[in-house]
């Protein structure tokens, strides 16, 4: 009979997995990614094969396309991001600055308007705009210094995910190969069609919704008459990527832009309530119906995904966290031992879970 772990060698197996997630982030992400993009890139690599394709032009365009879409994103709104993210401490500063108490309630929201409220908490006018502009100057060293890290991070992935599309089945017959018993190779397999085609059904669904919604969001900022709304069209797509915070950020950034243009807490307001009930709209009706409820995850669980991998991973983590989940609860549904895990990381029948 075989001893069972007790809880104390269960924690610290727990303790040294979050370390090591921590540790090798800048290697895992990449990975993490690369396989990720392989499983939803896979129907589209058999159904090349079967037009007479090889797996390794077909793997060259798909990761020529990602790298020159990548660079084509980088080249033509690095510049007004970072512009943005530059200007936005004296907008808050602005913000924080009107006496009335609509200003103080939008000073309160979001974690930029935190960090401009500890710079210039307690000091005059002439103090905080030295301050600002550290703030900035902090801004752009700390993006230079984390630019290789992230093009290398990109760079990898391209590279794994192409070995990996280049590989065709080969990569993932040898995996089933490698099972001693034909039932686990046959529900390996059935694991692997799953996941890519649950993975396959969100990204592809839900890019066609982000497109959509950054274009409407993109048009009611133009409405609004702030500036480069191609700008918030692209964050607004990016960021809705992410669940819950994303939406939540985008409008808090609109709203402080508007009011930087119109100097008016109520017009700032209304831009915050106009960027979310665009969100609203497409997560309430729009994203259910179009990829339907075959994605059901437990609302609970999607919330602590996100902000688990974002607290490891940063923002990248939350980008990733709804895909990983989706993958972890497919393999969780394929084990008998571990189906009741799978069960609770599912929506509920009765409609009150979320749908992604």
């Amino acid at each position: 009979m075989k001893p069972k772990a007790s809880w104390a060698q269960i924690g610290v197996f727990v303790f040294l997995g979050l370390f090591f997630l921590d540790w090798a982030s800048d290697f895992l992400i990449p990975l993490v990614a690369a396989i990720l993009g392989f499983l939803i890139m896979r129907p589209v690599e058999r159904r090349m094969s079967k037009w007479g394709v090889p797996s390794v032009i077909t793997a060259f365009l798909i990761c020529t396309v990602a790298g020159a879409g990548l660079t084509f994103a980088a080249w033509n709104f690095s510049h007004p991001i970072s512009q943005l993210a530059e200007d936005l401490p004296d907008m808050i500063n602005d913000l924080r600055r009107m006496p009335n108490a609509a200003a103080e309630t939008l000073d309160k929201l979001g974690e930029a308007a935190k960090a401009a409220e500890e710079a210039v908490d307690s000091v005059n006018d002439e103090a905080a705009m030295e301050v600002k502009v550290v703030k900035g100057t902090n801004f752009i060293s700390s993006l230079v210094t984390s630019a290789p890290l992230v093009l290398g991070q990109i760079a990898l992935t391209i590279v794994l995910m192409f070995f990996l599309i280049s590989s065709g089945s080969s990569f993932v017959r040898k995996l089933v190969e490698s099972l001693p018993r034909f039932s686990d190779k046959r529900a390996a397999v059935g694991m692997v069609q799953q996941v890519e085609q649950k993975l396959g059904l969100y990204l592809g669904g839900i890019t066609l919704i982000n497109l959509c919604l950054g274009i409407a969001i993109g048009i009611a900022m133009a409405l609004w008459g702030l500036p480069n709304p191609v700008m918030f069209a692209v964050i607004a797509f990016s960021l809705n990527f992410i669940p819950y915070v994303g939406a939540i950020f985008g409008a808090l950034l609109a709203s402080v832009v508007g009011f930087s243009v119109y100097n008016d807490a109520w017009t700032a307001i209304l831009i915050f309530s106009t960027y979310m009930m665009l969100t609203s709209i497409e997560g309430q009706f729009i994203t259910p119906y179009v990829i339907s409820n075959r994605l059901k995850l437990n609302p609970t669980v999607v919330f602590v995904a996100v902000a688990f991998f974002a607290w490891i991973w940063s923002v990248v983590g939350m980008v990733i966290a709804v895909p990983v989940l989706i993958t972890i609860k497919v393999i969780l549904d394929q084990n008998p031992a571990t189906r009741k895990i799978g069960v609770f990381l599912g929506g509920e029948e009765d409609g009150r879970d979320v749908e992604i």
